[in-house]
């Protein structure tokens, strides 16, 4: 039985480690990276509503075998993984029974959909086995613990959800679905190892056994999705259905294995960053590649062409970038370029003059992202000098230290006994509160989280007379604006 180590990781570590500066090289040993898988499998084809007449796992594994697809000690071993996670959901009950059903029946859909092929099942039945060891002896992982100091106004900070690590890969809890592969934080846990072989970290010490086994993690994960590597998401998510990827994911690991062959002195990593070069020349959904006025966006989601993320285009680019150097790599430089191109257009429409969008034309990002964004931005202003990430990165800065703008708005005579509204117009993502008294004393209290723009919040006067109507903004750094005013009730 594999040993597990729960742990809490946020997932801002990850982006950070990505965004920083590339590393210097070191030299190490390392064995023989596996080989690469013998067939091709078809890009993101979407897995059925319900389970239709198909291939049971069993018979696509035996079929694969007597082809001379796979060895016969391969095919035995994952039946005997398929057995087991069988075997042990009908001993289960509650809350670990559905988890491990949850997962035993993604397999069942691969296989009726088509989409379990050769290159796919030793990431699958590795995962099949490492949620039979998990929920045979626990339950759910806990979730990692809230920030110190947050409130429902910060908003997210970056933290990753409840995660077990296996051999220096990343599996993250998804409620029904089990313990799933988290491509982006394994690179992101890759590129923390390897940065600490160039970096002293106090907190992290080199440890090119761990480097090696994170590597070696990710050349094994990577399957081959129709011409290029990938690293594949198999659970559906967002409206979107497996096996999905993700620029943001695929270019992590990209950096992370060219890094640690800087590291470790072995170029195999590298040929094996080479290899996934395809998934941004591919438009989406097979690949993540949305072409765009004056460039290309790379997916945070290879399903949804329409989310043009900010905070996950720069980290892509940032890994793309580090890759094409330390590759010398003339292809890589040309997708980098592309996607520069366009990062170049959106980067100013994702600042309001007071924060950040998440997305672009989208809501406001909340603290972890904005803070997210504008590292990403310093990342590249470092490596191209540009002006409009430099610049930007140091507005985004600022507005971490600026309070929220606020005035009212005209609004309509109040009433007695009928909804009134405080109209007010807010230039960032905030938490507002309506406080109204007469004669000093509360008479309605209201508070919500409210976006950027012309809003209102209403209260029902009890009777006429005047009253005073206070409205505090609270951003998402904790600075407060507050304006009041007397209003009089007909």
């Amino acid at each position: 039985m594999a040993v597990f180590r729960t742990i809490v990781i946020l997932l801002a570590l990850a982006l950070v480690l990505v965004l920083a500066a590339p590393a210097a090289a070191a030299d190490d040993d390392l064995p023989q990276l596996p080989q690469a898988c013998p067939s091709a499998a078809p890009p993101a084809a979407p897995l059925p509503a319900r389970a239709a007449a198909g291939p049971s796992v069993r018979a696509v594994v035996r079929a694969a075998a007597a082809k001379g697809a796979i060895a016969a000690p391969d095919a035995q071993r994952y039946e005997a993984a398929y057995d087991r996670a069988l075997a042990l959901r009908a001993t289960l009950a509650g809350g670990r029974r559905v988890q491990q059903d949850g997962v035993v029946r993604q397999l069942d859909a691969f296989a009726t959909a088509g989409v379990l092929t050769v290159s796919r099942m030793p990431v699958l039945f590795r995962q099949l086995d490492v949620n039979s060891d998990w929920w045979a002896a626990h339950d759910p992982p806990p979730p990692p613990p809230p920030p110190k100091g947050g409130s429902p106004c910060a908003g997210g900070a970056g933290q990753g959800g409840a995660r077990v690590v296996v051999d220096e890969l990343v599996f993250q809890w998804y409620a029904g679905k089990g313990l799933q592969l988290q491509q982006l934080a394994t690179a992101g846990r890759a590129n923390a190892l390897v940065k600490a072989c160039v970096e002293p970290n106090p907190q992290l010490a080199c440890d090119p056994a761990r480097v090696r086994t994170a590597l070696d993690g990710l050349a094994a994960t990577a399957v081959d999705r129709g011409g290029f590597r990938a690293w594949e998401y198999y659970f559906g998510f967002g409206g979107g259905q497996p096996p999905w990827i993700s620029a943001m994911a695929q270019a992590t690991a990209m950096q992370a294995l060219a890094r640690g062959s800087q590291v470790l002195g072995d170029p195999r990593y590298l040929e094996v960053a080479r290899g996934a070069l395809g998934a941004f020349e591919r438009r989406s959904p097979a690949g993540v590649r949305a072409p765009q006025r004056g460039g290309d966006h790379y997916l945070l989601y290879s399903f949804n062409p329409r989310l043009l993320v900010l905070n996950a285009f720069l980290q892509t680019l940032a890994g793309l970038y580090d890759y094409a150097e330390i590759a010398g790599d003339h292809r890589a430089r040309a997708l980098f370029a592309a996607g520069e191109r366009r990062l170049r257009l959106e980067v100013p429409l994702d600042d309001t003059g007071a924060w950040s969008r998440y997305s672009l034309g989208g809501a406001e990002a909340d603290l972890g992202y904005h803070r997210l964004a504008r590292d990403g931005l310093r990342g590249l202003c470092q490596r191209t000098q540009a002006p409009v990430y430099c610049t930007t990165a140091e507005r985004f800065d600022g507005y971490l230290r600026e309070r929220a703008g606020l005035r009212f708005l005209p609004a309509a005579a109040a009433r007695a006994r009928r909804a009134a509204a405080a109209r007010f117009f807010l230039t960032k993502l905030s938490c507002l509160t309506l406080k109204v008294t007469r004669d000093g004393r509360p008479v309605a209290t209201v508070s919500r989280v409210l976006g950027r723009g012309a809003r209102s919040l209403a209260w029902v006067p009890p009777r006429p007379g005047s009253y005073r109507v206070e409205v505090e903004a609270r951003d998402l750094v904790g600075h407060r604006t507050r304006i009041a005013a007397a209003v009089r009730v007909r």
